[in-house]
């Protein structure tokens, strides 16, 4: 088993500096079924469109795109992987599903989940798939209210 700082992985500029500790943790954890991995997207990706519903200060637009992007990269995951890229791919899958990550709770700000997209696009460009990467400025649409409470309309 490698110690939690040998992977080169770790050693990316685009690694936010908040979340090396979690991550070299995650790095060393025992491999995990890949259809466990693609289970924890989806049912993270449901908790964070249940929250949007709630009106929970939650970035369901970046939520759903770290949690499409992870999908796709688990989709193509084969034989051919080896364990060193396996190890990166699910230590991002489980950064994601990780709520308070190093970077803060996902939840608690409409900014909470970009350090995790940070860590999927660091993914991405090790794994070489840069046409995936994640636009970490991703805003949710939320109606413009006027001052009588209607959504705001377009006065021109």
């Amino acid at each position: 088993m490698m110690n939690k700082l040998s992977h080169p992985f770790m050693t990316l500029p685009e690694l936010p500096e908040a979340g090396k500790p979690l991550l070299s943790t995650l790095m060393v954890e025992p491999l995990m079924p890949l259809t466990a991995l693609q289970g924890i997207v989806a049912s993270y990706a449901k908790i964070i469109d249940d929250l949007a519903r709630k009106d929970r200060r939650v970035n369901s637009v970046l939520g759903k795109a770290i949690a499409k992007v992870l999908a796709t990269v688990l989709a193509r995951v084969d034989d051919r992987i080896g364990d060193k890229d396996y190890r990166v791919i699910q230590a991002a899958v489980r950064y994601f599903v990780v709520e308070d990550d190093g970077g803060g709770s996902d939840f608690a700000s409409i900014d909470g989940l970009v350090d995790d997209a940070r860590v999927v696009n660091a993914m991405l460009r090790w794994l070489g798939r840069d046409e995936l990467m994640l636009d970490v400025g991703a805003r949710p649409e939320r109606p413009r209210t006027g001052i009588f409470g209607g959504a705001a309309a377009d006065r021109r």
